[in-house]
């Protein structure tokens, strides 16, 4: 029990989710909210009820499907459903929980797209898509992330171009996308100095040479095992971008594929 009250939503919302994708870690009492384990709760001093702030459970061991019940828990700060069985999509109105500050969905079988309405996130700071069966591409709408620093969409089905909007995200610092089957041209405008972009094991065919120019000064992304191919231009191997990053961002590329004219014995 407790000494204040809880909303009805808050517990009917909680006790849904449990039924679904629980029991995790130690089984709840559905009517003692201080078993409620994996879940984070603050008093409303307005209302003087509590509410649900975090969900936040690493290693669940979940089963079932995605509840559509946490769009309703619209106070979360933090959302963390990591480890087992859950399957089903990221639902559409996920957009409706635009406290949250950190989201991760981690080593389950999640499937599905990422939905448009991930972009009305605003004050998300970390964005976690790991270890699942997401497929279709990156939406446009994650450019919307304004407050976003670390992004990680990996090991997943996740495939098409990298959306350009990628580059109104000022506050990045890494977007870790490897092991994915993003393919096309890698946009090179999303590149900033100060961002690292990890993209090996995909399928991008190819990376603008523009990227090698010294006046530049933004980092190059790490693409190997993808697709690239052609020849490099001799000014390219002339620079001092060429020489410090070429062996780490594109030496390895998948079988059949690689620039005709690059030669290992430059990574010396």
């Amino acid at each position: 029990s407790t000494l204040f009250p809880y909303t009805t939503l808050f517990r009917s919302a909680s006790v849904s989710i449990y039924q679904e994708i629980g029991p995790w870690l130690q089984e709840w009492d559905l009517n003692d909210i201080t078993t409620w384990n994996g879940v984070q709760t603050a008093l409303n001093l307005e209302t003087n009820e509590i509410r649900v702030i975090g969900f936040e459970v690493y290693n669940g061991n979940f089963r079932g499907t995605f509840p559509e019940e946490f769009c309703q828990l619209t106070e979360l700060r933090r959302l963390v459903l990591g480890g087992g069985q859950m399957g089903g999509s990221i639902p559409n109105n996920i957009g409706k929980l635009k406290n949250l500050i950190y989201l991760c969905v981690a080593g389950n079988n999640v499937g599905g797209y990422i939905p448009e309405s991930i972009g009305e996130l605003t004050k998300l700071q970390e964005l976690q898509l790991m270890d699942n069966q997401i497929c279709g591409s990156i939406p446009e709408s994650i450019g919307n992330l304004v407050n976003l620093e670390y992004l990680y969409i990996c090991r997943t089905l996740v495939s098409g171009e990298l959306p350009k909007s990628l580059a109104n995200l000022n506050k990045l610092q890494i977007a870790d996308l490897h092991k994915n089957r993003l393919s096309g041209v890698f946009p090179i405008e999303i590149l900033k100095d100060s961002v690292f972009i990890e993209c090996e094991d995909n399928n991008i065919t190819e990376l603008p040479f523009e990227v090698w120019n010294d006046s530049l000064t933004c980092i190059p992304p790490v693409l190997k095992r993808n697709r690239l191919s052609g020849l490099i231009p001799e000014w390219v191997k002339e620079t001092k971008k060429w020489n410090k990053y070429a062996s780490i961002c594109i030496s390895l590329q998948q079988k059949n594929y690689g620039y005709s004219n690059y030669s290992h014995k430059e990574e010396n």
